[in-house]
């Protein structure tokens, strides 16, 4: 065995050393400290200085990597030495292999050493060939027969000629003799894909070509749908995983999301590092809320195709959406160039206070939804969260979170005194994020994305992240309606989102384990820190609405050109309210969403007095804020005013009657617009005229019925003849 002296720089991992009369192997090295691994049964392991060991007498560094010259038969290998063995400066082509061909190669080397020179590579110091592999006593055909029986036996179906070829190959090329070269083939256009996947996927491609461009993982999914609808049983074979089709999307060429146009970076916008991830170690300790775009179109209360904006809040410590609302986003539109526009909407401060109701309320299941998405029979801890609320029954897969603090943008939505009042009454305090740095809200902003890829692509009126990403016939789809998506997104987050693993949701201590569901985290968090729920009363969603100071006068309250009256109202007519400084304005709170009625607040115990829009009858159904304000919009138009209510009104309630027929998809309003599947008609119809069609009669021509024994003329003209009296029957008549 071949040894030498080395220097302290020249000790690396995995060497074998002689030290103080024995053998070790090095483990580790930490500092200036070296690991000994004891190679003798009755040894012991030792930590020692690096420097006092390479110092030491005696001390030396054997090179056990390859057997020398001395073990080599130099007439049989016909090689004559250790510097002329092949194979060594080949080792680094193996990097970069897969890992199953590489450990291959590095099987194959043992085994090759062994029949080439009696020991394998991983033989220790004085290890005597086996027998039948002594080359001293046996051929080189005698080792391939004993070594092709060995492997046989191990269940390696090898045959003698296999290890010839093997070893010849290893003494032309080294290591890399022994890599299977099929794992070097050039690949084709598709791949090991199947012909016929390949085709089913650029039919898709084709089919989508002219929509909104999605992510690649829509796509995966549209394929695996589609393998399923044409395969059925073979689709799970025929599939390919999702790497290999990311890979086939390469070699075909198709780009999706990222690849198509990088979206702009704003580094000014960056924080400098090191940066801080938000941490949270119980569930409400963080909960960060924002408002952003959904890349989406649908169809809103008037039958309006418009963009649609998602607010929703999300629990740092379990990655849990606590709640998300809908609201369509549009520009309104107006009456005159110098007038103000009328129709606007947007996400308003109310979607952001019955966020915060919506956190502290379970979600309920809804008959049409999944069994799947429910939390009885969910990672929840189901049984626990009922007997602690009896309203987690029939609830959703979702939990009930109220936060200690949240993390909200700078906008007027949420920086808004009713959204700060409303966090206050709750007991909940607020965290503005620094503007312009959208870094300090990260979670929700990457959550955003995620709804974005995983949801919002998946629906027609797909807008894509950008212009360069949208398709041509987006305003071609039919679309759903906004309480239709809002739905879907509800039940999508029970099912799709709470109940899907996230990436960074792991066991910090066991740190190998699969990463845990927001549900599963949240039920761990329950089991350490408790639950208690918060219970809002009618009167506390009351508080969480908007209020506006106004006076009740003779005709009632007047709120943004509408009237509200009842009696409950009479007793305020006129009076002062006794709030310090309001003198008779009263607080009055209203919902946007739903301003069919509004709530009077009498005095601070919080006794309330609710009054009726007084033309509701006229619109008859169920309407919005947004309805009244295009509704006051086309009567502009028409030369009215905003003080005539009934007429808006008889405009709110022709909006929603069109708006059970749909958009029209048509520039010109003379073409009827084609049927759109909305569901049920929105808004009253009008009652057929039953006796449409009918002539009038004429009552001259009308002729005496045969039964009758005088005319009619004389019947109209003269008394009527008297009537014979009858004569009384006896009491015992039967």
């Amino acid at each position: 065995m071949t040894t030498t002296v080395a220097p302290p720089g020249q000790v690396a991992l995995g060497q074998a050393v002689h030290w103080r009369g024995q053998s070790y192997l090095v483990a580790a090295l930490q500092g200036t400290s070296v690991h000994l691994l004891s190679q003798h049964a009755e040894g012991e392991d030792a930590v020692i200085l690096l420097d006092a060991m390479c110092s030491s007498p005696g001390f030396r560094i054997v090179d056990q990597a390859h057997p020398g010259p001395e073990l080599i038969d130099g007439a049989s290998a016909g090689v004559a030495g250790r510097d002329e063995q092949p194979g060594l400066g080949c080792a680094p082509l193996l990097d970069g292999l897969p890992p199953s061909v590489r450990d291959d190669a590095e099987f194959w080397l043992d085994h090759v050493l062994e029949v080439h020179t009696g020991l394998p590579g991983f033989a220790a110091p004085g290890t005597v060939p086996r027998p039948g592999f002594d080359p001293d006593r046996t051929t080189l055909r005698q080792r391939y027969a004993t070594k092709a029986a060995e492997l046989c036996a191990a269940h390696h179906q090898v045959s003698a000629g296999t290890v010839e070829r093997k070893r010849l190959a290893w003494l032309r090329q080294g290591v890399w003799g022994l890599v299977d070269k099929r794992s070097l083939r050039t690949a084709t256009a598709r791949g090991r894909v199947d012909e016929r996947v390949v085709r089913l996927l650029q039919k898709i491609h084709n089919r989508y070509k002219h929509k909104s461009i999605g992510t690649r993982s829509r796509l995966f999914e549209l394929l695996k749908q589609a393998c399923r609808r044409k395969f059925k049983k073979k689709a799970d074979k025929l599939m390919p995983s999702r790497a290999t089709f990311y890979r086939l999307l390469d070699r075909q060429g198709i780009a999706c999301g990222k690849e198509t146009a990088r979206s702009r970076r704003d580094d000014g916008n960056r924080p400098e590092p090191p940066f801080t991830l938000p941490m949270a170690t119980a569930p409400g300790e963080q909960v960060q809320i924002d408002t952003t775009s959904l890349d989406l179109k649908g169809i809103d209360e008037t039958g309006r195709p418009v963009s649609l904006e998602l607010t929703a809040a999300i629990d740092v410590a379990s990655r849990s959406v606590l709640a998300a609302v809908v609201r369509p986003k549009s520009t309104g539109v107006k009456a005159s160039p110098g007038s103000r526009r009328h129709g606007g909407r947007a996400t308003k401060a109310v979607d952001a206070l019955l966020l915060l109701a919506e956190m502290c309320t379970p979600q309920p299941m809804r008959p049409h939804w999944s069994l799947k998405a429910a939390a009885e029979g969910s990672d929840l801890p189901y049984a626990e969260l009922v007997e602690a609320d009896e309203r987690m029954a029939g609830a959703a897969a979702r939990p009930v979170i109220v936060p200690d603090m949240i993390v909200m943008d700078n906008g007027k939505v949420f920086a808004g005194r009713a959204f700060m009042d409303a966090c206050a009454q709750l007991g909940i305090s607020v965290r503005p994020a620094a503007y312009h740095s959208p870094t300090h809200k990260a979670i929700i902003e990457r959550t955003f994305g995620s709804i974005k890829s995983l949801f919002s692509q998946f629906l027609p009126g797909y807008l894509g992240k950008d212009l360069s990403q949208q398709g041509k016939s987006v305003a071609k789809e039919r679309l759903w309606r906004i309480d239709q998506i809002n739905d879907f997104l509800q039940q999508w987050i029970a099912l799709g989102w709470q109940q899907r693993p996230h990436a960074e949701l792991r066991n910090p201590f066991l740190a190998s384990m699969p990463p845990r569901t927001p549900n599963q985290m949240f039920a761990a968090h329950v089991a350490s820190n408790g639950y208690m729920p918060v219970r809002l009363s009618p009167e506390d969603r009351l508080r969480l609405l908007p209020t506006t100071w106004v006076t009740v006068t003779e005709k009632g309250i007047r709120i943004n050109n509408r009237t509200y009256d009842s009696r409950a109202l009479n007793p305020y007519r006129g009076k002062s309210s006794g709030w310090p400084g309001k003198g008779q304005r009263w607080p009055v709170r209203h919902h946007p969403h739903q301003p069919e009625k509004v709530w009077l607040q009498t005095d601070a115990t919080g006794e309330w007095k609710e009054a009726e829009f007084v033309y509701q009858r006229l619109i008859g159904d169920a309407w919005t804020e947004q309805v009244w304000d295009l509704a006051s919009a086309q009567h502009l138009e028409k030369g009215g005013n905003t003080h005539n209510e009934a007429a808006i009104a008889r405009e709110a309630r022709a909006l929603l009657q069109r708006a059970g027929r749909g958009p029209s998809r048509t520039s010109s309003h003379s073409e009827p617009a084609p049927a759109v599947d909305r569901g049920m008609t929105v808004g009253v119809e009008p009652a057929p005229d039953p006796y449409q069609g009918i002539p009038a009669p004429d009552f001259h021509t009308i002729s005496a019925l045969p039964s009758m024994d005088v005319s009619l003329s004389r019947l109209c003209r003269g008394p009527l003849p008297p009537v014979e009296p009858v004569a009384a029957l006896p009491d015992d008549a039967t």
